[in-house]
């Protein structure tokens, strides 16, 4: 058995508008601010019409249905909206980064520069002292492959300290 599907409700089940409701195509074109042609277009993209036309009789539409039809499709948000949304998102965002940075989950920038650097010269110093260390422990027998080890600590640490963040780099970049 098939499911009946409920009807879905047209526009000629509405009650009829008033009569100052009730225009053409030419005056609801000159309410919408475009060309009547643009009106046919709305049409097909799902305008509500109230009396489809046919040859030599004119539609009728519902002015104030179409107009929110129009309001809702096409109007756009006028330079002081648009303004004023970004206004109040850019607010909204600082909020919650304060609210962020209260509730100890957003460092400040300083300080999590100072505690990186504090932990960059802890392993920097580490990783100098493994030539020493592997001395001194026996894995390594002689001076000569204790300084070839301590000259490839050197060499991955001169790699490491001079990476740049992607920002910075390209700042180099457009300096350069």
């Amino acid at each position: 058995m098939a499911k009946k599907t409920p009807p879905t409700p047209s526009l000629s089940r509405r009650p009829p508008a008033a009569a100052w409701n009730r225009v053409n195509r030419s005056q609801l074109a000159a309410l919408l601010g475009v060309h009547p042609e643009t009106v046919t277009a709305f049409l097909r993209a799902g305008m509500p019409v109230e009396v489809q036309g046919t040859r030599g009789k004119e539609s009728v539409y519902d002015a104030p249905l179409c107009l929110d039809w129009w309001r809702h499709h096409h109007a756009s948000a006028s330079a002081k909206e648009v303004a004023q949304t970004r206004s109040y998102e850019a607010t909204a965002k600082l909020n919650e980064l304060k609210l962020k940075q209260q509730q100890g989950e957003l460092l400040k920038r300083d300080v999590v520069i100072t505690q990186g650097r504090a932990y960059t010269v802890g392993w920097a110093g580490q990783v100098r002292s493994i030539a020493r260390r592997a001395r001194q422990s026996g894995i390594i027998a002689t001076p000569a492959a204790e300084a070839a080890l301590a000259d490839l600590c050197r060499q991955i640490l001169t790699d490491i300290s001079s990476w740049t963040t992607p920002a910075a780099a390209l700042a180099a970049e457009e300096a350069a």
